[in-house]
């Protein structure tokens, strides 16, 4: 007792602090898990690392032939939307963190590449008549929205910063918000786009595509747009 007392009158006299020894020492990073851990050829999609110790602006890296478009992180996920080139190789994966300060942890066979199954082309821009593709009451209507011959372009929207997924992706890719929106790309898209004009100079709608009145369900505090306001 009386050596902690000695201890503390030293440290209020002399001015001398006390401080944990792992005080300054860095967070262990750690990968505990990849979801989905199986992509195919030609995907585009967000995956989800969980783990610990994850820094602001750490970087990832899924090896040749997956690129990173954004990343959204927190000390114990990180939120990735992703593309795979149509000729990525196949096989296993090392999915690597590396923080900022230079720690980094990696996780062997963390991530599978299979070949590519469906959609599984080179980007074709649609040359037919468009109005049929979009008419609810056509033989011709296409569900398939998101494909590579119409929008699937659009999952590779980045916004200015990159840690937040733009709309689109979000509504499409992300499994926690795209749930709320329908089973199938053209139930996504017909959620906010309920009456396509794609005639110009129509005096339907004036070529607005998208019905303003439901904007406050993602723009509503406390809703599914804090993904957007962080």
């Amino acid at each position: 007792m009386r050596k902690y007392l000695f201890l503390t009158i030293l440290c209020l006299v002399t001015g001398l602090a006390v401080i944990p020894f792992n005080t300054f020492a860095s967070t262990t990073i750690e990968i505990s898990k990849v979801t989905p851990d199986v992509l195919r050829q030609n995907d585009i999609t967000i995956i989800t690392i969980k783990g610990e110790g994850f820094q602001e602006d750490a970087e990832l890296d899924l090896g040749e032939g997956i690129t990173i478009l954004s990343t959204d992180i927190t000390k114990k996920k990180i939120k990735a939307q992703i593309t795979v080139d149509l000729d990525a190789s196949l096989g296993k994966r090392t999915v690597v963190v590396t923080n900022p300060d230079g720690e980094k942890d990696e996780k062997k066979g963390g991530l599978r590449i299979k070949k590519c199954k469906e959609d599984c082309q080179e980007p074709v821009p649609f040359a037919g008549n468009p109005i049929p593709i979009h008419d609810k009451n056509s033989s011709q209507y296409r569900t398939d929205c998101s494909s590579t011959s119409c929008h699937k372009s659009i999952l590779k929207e980045t916004s200015l910063d990159s840690s937040i997924m733009t709309f689109h992706v979000l509504k499409v890719l992300d499994p926690d918000i795209s749930k709320y929106f329908g089973k199938t790309p053209d139930k996504k898209c017909l959620y906010c786009h309920k009456d396509t004009d794609l005639i110009e100079h129509s005096a339907g709608n004036i070529r607005r595509n998208v019905d303003v009145s439901i904007c406050h369900y993602c723009h509503t505090k406390g809703n599914i747009g804090k993904e957007f306001y962080k």
